[in-house]
């Protein structure tokens, strides 16, 4: 009885440290397009087309609904940081995973789209929308330990 119920306890321990493991995907991005919420037109109009580098961090930890977000780019010579914590997910149909961020002073959305290798990140939100939005075109970049996969970002 005593060996039954320690294999049942050593079961559930390990299945439990199973359950934490964190996942975290980089994306690599060399071009993205800056857009900005136009009131008279009602609708976002291209500003910039930057060919810079931007690094985009998705992390994971036990579930899709927790962790972080980090993206840093590089801006007409300078290193922008934003980043927030995972607070939502969700999956629309066409199997577009869409992270909901915040931070102390922001929410943001983002949404990748593995079909057109696109990151959509849409900040600075009033009580209407987004007003500003910059789609990344990424390419994965292969971290050691990543298990995170666009069939992963599906679900």
């Amino acid at each position: 009885m005593k060996t039954n119920f320690t294999l049942i306890i050593i079961f559930i321990l390990n299945w439990n440290i199973e359950a934490q493991i964190d996942i975290q995907k980089r994306f690599q991005s060399d071009s993205r397009k800056y857009y900005l919420w136009n009131v008279e037109h009602d609708k976002y109009e291209l500003k910039e087309t930057e060919y810079e580098n931007s690094v985009i961090d998705i992390r994971e930890i036990g579930s899709k609904t927790n962790g972080y977000i980090v993206i840093s780019m590089i801006d007409n010579g300078q290193s922008r940081l934003h980043h927030g914590s995972i607070y939502n997910y969700s999956k629309d149909s066409d199997d577009e995973g869409s992270w909901s961020i915040k931070s102390k002073f922001m929410r943001a959305k983002l949404t990748y789209n593995p079909k057109e290798n696109t990151i959509t990140y849409l900040y600075d939100a009033d009580s209407k929308r987004y007003r500003k939005l910059m789609i990344f075109n990424v390419a994965p970049d292969e971290l050691p330990n990543a298990s995170l996969k666009s069939n992963d970002l599906k679900d």
